[in-house]
């Protein structure tokens, strides 16, 4: 059974060029891609009286066109954006096909300055583009100061014609919004996994429109898990143009060849949650968390914790994931994400989890060396005070601690978490853990786990 749990808060640019140099083939559609040949710049040598010296000649060199056969790549809408050094352009991307799934296609995207010459340059690589599909395309670039950017590229350079279409797209974003995060504009939604498989790396391409319809900005993102059958909240972190208003959002997740597939199976039933809740305050924070158990006699590397919030009329206002480094075999965790803050114009009506188990793995250390002291909470009621002890013969370098809050019936009902600093051998270290709660402080159990993250220094 998948650890999916949803809860209700009660309480408060210029024409493109289509290459023909590499164009589609039809060929095994099960091939792995190979990844794609940067092209490189050739410097080309001259004498200066008598003395070698070498020139870099402005290189762009346009494909030859076919007047014949079209790509079956159509591009639908190209624009770009230059602020200072950085630069982002924005695609749509059209399989025109009924009766083919193109897949690795490669797409090549430049830029270029007055004089012709290339400023910037990436190749994307998407694994599959369905019959009919459109797709979007949102690529960032930092130019070097100085650089201007004239007219910019999309090149659909090759790929395979796949007409045995024994696949549909799996993934699907549903409710696409935004909202005005601490951190900026952030484009929000669903994104829904149809298929019986885990995927994983998988990219997020986020377009902005005005009212006119006009593409006014746009971002990238990764999700590192997308659950089989199941849906969860995605953010995208997106750049808008000043003085503009959005109206309509677009997100078109790709499956890359960064992305794994993992089938289903009894790995799901590694981690038990025992219990899980959250809670929202009157200052537009939200926490909680849940009581995990690792069932195996195995150490548990990097479960990953998807955790969405939604208002009354499911958009998304808040997606936060992330890493549970370690699970020591057969431990009994208590986890919180911290204090998470929500927009200002969204109240947070229900939230979603899902717990990733994950892989067996190993570790430098054979067992947990820590232990957490008796917590107290301050004067204020504002942080948890608690006494870490180190009982290696070594250095630290940091903790996790995780703090869940539960009633008298045993319902949690507040957390916080909090990374520390260096613990050194043999000694400990007082952390002070923001949290925030419901009820009397008289009525609450306060629960605390340490953690290891896994990309700690020891010995130092």
């Amino acid at each position: 059974m998948k650890r999916k749990n949803t809860l209700i808060l009660v309480v408060l640019v210029s024409l493109l060029s289509l290459s023909a140099c590499g164009g589609f083939s039809t060929g095994d559609p099960t091939a792995t891609p190979v990844p794609p040949t940067p092209t490189l710049i050739q410097p080309t040598v001259i004498l200066v009286d008598g003395t070698p010296q070498v020139v870099v000649e402005p290189i762009n060199p346009t494909p030859t066109p076919d007047l014949v056969n079209p790509n079956p790549v159509r591009i639908t809408e190209l624009e770009y954006v230059q602020t200072g050094a950085e630069l982002q352009i924005i695609a749509k991307l059209f399989n025109t096909l009924t009766d083919a799934i193109l897949r690795d296609v490669q797409v090549e995207v430049l830029a270029l300055d007055a004089s012709g010459s290339r400023i910037a340059q990436e190749v994307r690589t998407l694994r599959y583009l369905f019959p009919r599909e459109t797709t979007g395309l949102v690529q960032n670039f930092e130019l070097l100061p100085g650089l201007q950017t004239y007219t910019v590229e999309v090149r659909v350079k090759e790929g395979l014609e796949d007409r045995q279409l024994r696949y549909s797209q799996p993934l699907l974003v549903k409710n696409a919004s935004w909202v005005e995060a601490e951190d900026g504009i952030r484009l929000t939604g669903w994104i829904n996994n149809s298929d019986p498989y885990t995927y994983t790396k998988v990219e997020l391409n986020a377009i902005a429109y005005n009212a006119a319809g006009v593409i006014i900005g746009g971002g990238r993102g990764i999700i590192d898990f997308v659950p089989e059958e199941d849906r969860t909240g995605i953010s995208v972190p997106a750049e808008i143009k000043a003085d503009q208003e959005i109206a309509l959002v677009e997100i078109y997740p790709w499956i890359t060849a960064q992305s794994a597939s993992l089938e289903g199976g009894s790995w799901w039933e590694n981690i038990e949650v025992k219990q899980w809740n959250f809670i929202a305050d009157d200052y537009q924070h939200v926490s909680g968390g849940a009581l995990l158990r690792n069932l195996t006699d195995r150490l548990l590397t990097e479960t990953y914790y998807l955790l969405t919030v939604t208002d009354s009329a499911d958009k998304v206002c808040l997606a936060e994931q992330g890493y549970i480094d370690l699970i020591w075999p057969e431990q009994e965790l208590v986890f919180s994400p911290g204090i998470l803050d929500m927009p200002l114009d969204c109240v947070a009506q229900q939230v979603d989890m899902i717990i990733v188990p994950g892989e067996f793995g190993q570790f430098q250390l054979g067992y947990d060396p820590l232990v957490a002291g008796v917590p107290a909470v301050d004067a204020g009621g504002e942080t948890v005070s608690l006494n870490i002890i180190n009982n290696l013969s070594a250095n630290i370098s940091s903790t996790v601690v995780y703090v869940v809050i539960t009633d008298a019936d045993g319902k949690i009902v507040g957390g916080g978490s909090i990374q520390s600093g260096t613990i050194h051998a043999n000694s400990s270290i007082t952390v002070q853990v923001p949290i925030i709660y419901l009820g009397k402080l008289e009525d609450l159990k306060i629960n605390v786990s340490v953690s290891i993250p896994k990309d700690v220094t020891i010995g130092q």
